[in-house]
């Protein structure tokens, strides 16, 4: 099994369209780096939200501490006989904290948009930007083309599968996202709390000493 190079990439691109639509700017030594898409798969915090989010309108994506999204991938691979292809996060967002989970490749003969999980384990928000580059896909060449290429339910998917949208809309509970929230809005009561405390022990002082005088 060979990695491809830039080179490659390049001429499986123009000859067989291996990823659509292709940008040379976005091919480094050895793997093309995909960029986010147009829809977004997020939880649903409250009845009236919906849990996809049009990236074409909203621009941003926001993924707080402890939030879980999935993310379409705005290119299409077109994975020939012989070809798989591996991703993970560019190291840009890994270094905030992102973790993507994906599966162990992309299979010899898969075509459609990828999808990505993500989930947020750092301190702060991370920011994504509406056709960004925010995956990297190496591809390798096998030694010899598949006997059975894929053929699954995901050929040629370029949306999410409508058991992923059921599984975020029926998920029960609190997430970890909401209870970071909650312990955000906990910290601040403390404040404001400890603030009033010591509002109430001036104004005792105070009382006493003016007693005392």
């Amino acid at each position: 099994m060979t990695v491809l190079s830039d080179r490659q990439i390049k001429e499986l691109s123009q000859k067989k369209k291996l990823i659509e639509p292709f940008d040379e700017s976005l091919v480094g030594p050895a793997s093309y780096d995909l960029r986010v898409g147009q829809r977004v798969l997020k939880s649903v915090r409250k009845k009236e939200e919906t849990p996809i989010v049009n990236l074409e309108m909203e621009r941003i994506l926001q993924i707080g501490t402890g939030e879980f999204v999935e993310v379409l991938t705005l290119e299409k691979v077109n994975l020939p006989e012989n070809i798989c292809g591996r991703m993970g996060v560019r190291s840009f967002f890994t270094r905030k904290g992102l973790v993507s989970f994906v599966g162990p490749q992309v299979d010899p003969g898969f075509k459609g948009n990828l999808i990505i999980s993500l989930f947020n384990t750092g301190p702060r928000t991370i920011v994504m930007k509406y056709g960004e580059p925010f995956c990297t896909i190496e591809f390798s060449e096998l030694s010899n083309p598949v006997e059975k290429p894929y053929s699954g339910s995901y050929q040629g998917q370029n949306d999410f599968p409508s058991e992923n949208i059921e599984f975020i809309v029926g998920a029960k509970g609190i997430t970890l996202y909401e209870v970071v929230d909650v312990m955000k809005g906990l910290r601040s009561d403390v404040k404001w709390l400890k603030i009033l405390l010591l509002l109430i022990l001036g104004a005792l002082i105070a009382g006493v000493i003016a007693r005392v005088v």
